[in-house]
């Protein structure tokens, strides 16, 4: 395109270049008027002829004009009179009276309940709060002049105070601690990620120095007699409430052999129950989670069924006593089984269709290995769990996880935090904000390209290959909320 506009305009200024030059030396305007004269022309006539061209030129200058509108924009929100006066600071921030950005940190807060107990309850010496409503702008899908009209996005600029992009100067940060603090939960995973990804692609350097941080904010609170104590984790959870009472435990199968638990068989079924609920997350996805479910709990894996034509010989037999089901083959064709499932301890009725093609599959097969490893291992399901006077009946071995650790909180007082906004302003500053106690997790980039890769992979707008990740990675999820 540019050749071709090029050679149009250069053949008709040279068939003026010498009368511009004569006309100069008489005193007439000089020949750049000619050329101006000529280069209008041709241009025109050149994107009158071609459309699509105009339209890409059109496009580069309006992105231009954007991006001197956003590098303005971003000089303007970092602008103050000095690193003590305040009245050009977000409304919404909460400031500390400390001078020295070395000694100050901003906790950069998920919404205003959060943002209200976080206020109360920080250090006003060395502690500000920015709280964030909502969820914030994707700076990887949208274009920069866009994101720099968002307030949320405008405020955390403002507050950091070292500009972005060309503007960046890391030396007029206001604070050395740049802490995110969103819910232990799947939005405030979210939150949390697109906060990170704003930090990565329009203040890297403030990462790159060490001054982004993640506050871990405790998801229970526990209190057993006079003790009480706070947790970030499911897995540590787990580990206090069976600490003591694994091993007096009661777990017995169907035919009611005892399953003599310790910390090293414990360890063992939660691995392989790992390994279990990957591949039945993969056959819900294909075949549904009522019919992966009753899988489970029926007499099929127990038998070890691997083939359709083994299924409907095994459901003309009378159920085992104990089996929870008592199921019934109702029709079958060159597609499907169809079963009726009566659920002998309520009486309820349910109607399964199981595909033949599932039978064959390397998913289905698996899951069948890994529930005859667990079986050999704690024995046939149904379950049932003891320890003292609480009592508990699991139907499958996922389940069997359920009751061990209902019955594991017996005199045990918990708390679930659902979110940040729930805990009094003494809590959330004794568990996430006070230095002495407090954990912090720092932000690093120990490999840039690849960090790269995967923000754009996942937070770009490519649909495919954000789709692969998933796919790839399904089976390693471990908390999975739908």
């Amino acid at each position: 395109m540019r050749e071709g506009l090029t050679a149009i305009i250069s053949v008709k200024v040279a068939g003026l270049q010498f009368e511009g030059q004569t006309k100069t030396k008489r005193g007439n305007p000089p020949v750049e008027g000619f050329v101006q004269q000529v280069v209008n022309r041709a241009l025109a006539e050149f994107l009158e002829e071609n459309p699509s061209e105009a339209r890409q030129i059109i496009t580069k200058a309006v992105q231009a004009a954007r991006a001197r509108e956003a590098a303005r924009k971003a000089r303007d929100l970092t602008r103050r009179k000095s690193a003590l006066e305040n009245s050009t600071l977000p409304g919404k921030l909460a400031d500390c009276s400390v001078t020295d950005p070395a000694l100050a940190e901003i906790f950069v807060v998920e919404g205003d309940s959060a943002g209200g107990s976080a206020k109360q309850g920080r250090d006003r010496n060395t502690q500000a709060v920015l709280p964030l409503r909502g969820k914030i702008i994707n700076v990887e899908k949208n274009r920069i002049d866009k994101v720099l009209g968002n307030q949320e996005i405008q405020a955390l600029i403002t507050a950091i105070g070292t500009g972005i992009r060309d503007e960046f100067d890391l030396g007029k940060a206001r604070y050395h601690k740049v802490i995110v603090m969103c819910d232990a939960d799947v939005d405030g995973a979210h939150i949390r990620t697109l906060v990170l990804t704003f930090l990565y692609r329009e203040m890297r350097e403030l990462i790159e120095e060490g001054y982004v941080y993640l506050a871990k904010a405790p998801l229970y609170k526990l209190r057993s007699g006079s003790h009480e104590l706070y947790i970030e984790k499911e897995s540590e959870l787990e580990e206090f409430l069976l600490r003591d009472k694994l091993e007096k435990m009661q777990v017995f199968d169907r035919a009611g052999s005892e399953f003599k638990l310790t910390h090293a068989r414990w360890q063992k079924f939660v691995r392989l129950l790992k390994q279990y609920e990957g591949w039945a997350s993969s056959l819900q996805a294909d075949y549904g989670h009522d019919v992966v479910r009753f899988l489970e709990e029926s007499q099929i894996l127990d038998e070890e069924i691997v083939d359709a034509a083994a299924a409907v010989k095994l459901l003309g037999k009378p159920a085992p006593e104990g089996e929870p089901y008592e199921a019934n083959l109702v029709s079958e064709d060159a597609m499907e089984l169809v079963i009726q499932a009566v659920e002998r301890k309520t009486g309820s009725a349910s109607t399964h269709r199981l595909r033949r093609d599932m039978f064959s599959t390397s998913e289905y097969r698996s899951f069948v290995r890994v529930h005859g490893e667990l079986k050999a291992l704690a024995g046939t399901p149904p379950f049932q769990v003891k320890l003292g006077k609480k009592e508990d009946q699991a139907l499958s071995f996922e389940d069997l996880r359920r009751a061990v650790l209902d019955v594991a909180k017996e005199g045990v007082q918990l708390q679930r935090f659902k979110g940040l906004g729930e805990m009094n302003p003494d809590q959330l500053y004794d568990t996430t904000m006070d230095a002495g106690k407090r954990t912090l997790q720092r932000v690093t980039i120990d490999d840039a390209s690849a960090a790269d890769q995967i923000f754009s992979m996942l937070m770009g707008d490519k649909v495919e290959p954000r789709r692969e990740f998933i796919e790839t990675h399904a089976r390693d999820v471990t908390n999975l909320d739908v």
